[in-house]
């Protein structure tokens, strides 16, 4: 019974990830977020595929499989190609706190022994982005991108030395690289923001 129940709440979960995400957007384009968020699980599920190539490749069936195997890292490059205004960025983390209780639910994403059993990885990410989220309600317009690509990075960099191996093996990229890369992406974009010249006034006639 309670697999049959923890089969059936995930997929809930990543609805309600989805529905979120989508009610939490106040952007004048919500087609063109929709869509952001199908490329970026589509992205998430073939950087997951990307990273453990050898094994998927003896396994070409998990590649099929739309149901499992997703890197998150991966997933802001939808909403950052087809929707990269601060609305897209506001409406993520909480849908991605969301969608990590689907993982709780599911017991994946283990994480490594700890004095009371096993760290709870999934929900160390989800306490963080619910972080970013209130973070996000108070940042300005202009840095919105600056301060996600920042925080997502250093959620999984706090994150990654509870995580254990995945079950396909270590990837052929640290998991923390590319989290290292978004962060100080988003590092870039928040002192490029603060570097640039505030406008002029044009006096009135």
């Amino acid at each position: 019974m309670a697999a049959v129940v923890s089969a059936l709440l995930q997929p809930a979960l990543l609805c309600g990830a989805f529905w979120t995400a989508v009610f939490l957007y106040r952007g004048q384009k919500p087609l063109h977020f929709v869509g952001s968020l199908a490329a970026g699980a589509t992205a998430a599920h073939l950087g997951w595929a990307g990273l453990h190539w050898q094994a998927v490749s003896a396994h070409p069936q998990a590649l099929l499989d739309p149901s499992s195997g997703f890197c998150v890292l991966f997933f802001p490059l939808g909403p950052l190609l087809f929707a990269p205004g601060a609305a897209s960025w506001r409406a993520l983390p909480l849908a991605l706190a969301v969608a990590r209780l689907g993982c709780v639910a599911a017991g994946c994403c283990h994480g490594t022994p700890a004095p009371w059993g096993m760290h709870p990885t999934p929900l160390y990410e989800a306490a963080l982005f619910v972080a970013l989220h209130l973070a996000l309600r108070s940042t300005a317009d202009a840095r919105a991108a600056g301060t996600f690509l920042t925080g997502f990075g250093l959620v999984r960099l706090f994150v990654g030395p509870w995580r254990a191996t995945p079950p396909l093996g270590e990837p052929r990229l640290s998991p923390e690289a590319i989290a290292a890369f978004c962060a100080c992406c988003g590092l870039l974009l928040l002192l490029r923001g603060r570097a640039a010249p505030a406008p002029r006034e044009v006096p009135r006639p």
